[in-house]
């Protein structure tokens, strides 16, 4: 019994090294069939869309809030952010500084 599972264990490593030697040299000899890409060739496969252009490929980018200096000043004051949660933003920065 020893000796049958001494020889299947030899068969099984024979067939493994068999198998990895192969696979060793013909990975060697052909570069395009690799797991692993360079930039330049990831590049050639995956054309990403730039960014903020609208190619027609879903909704354009959102156009920056006119608003976001004074909220990031009302946002600084505890006291005017605390009330734009209560009254809204415009409200609170108009109470606290004037006109936007």
């Amino acid at each position: 019994m020893k000796a049958f599972t001494l020889l299947a264990l030899l068969a099984l490593a024979a067939l493994c090294l068999a198998a990895w030697a192969d696979a060793k040299h013909s990975g060697a000899e052909s570069g395009k069939d690799t797991a692993f890409l360079s930039k330049q060739e990831s590049s050639k496969v995956v054309k990403r869309p730039r960014r903020y252009l609208d190619q027609g490929l879903g909704a354009p980018a959102p156009a920056p809030d006119p608003l976001e200096p004074q909220r990031e000043v009302c946002e600084l004051n505890p006291d005017c952010d605390e009330l734009a949660d209560h009254i809204g933003f415009l409200d609170a920065y108009q109470r606290f500084y004037g006109r936007a």
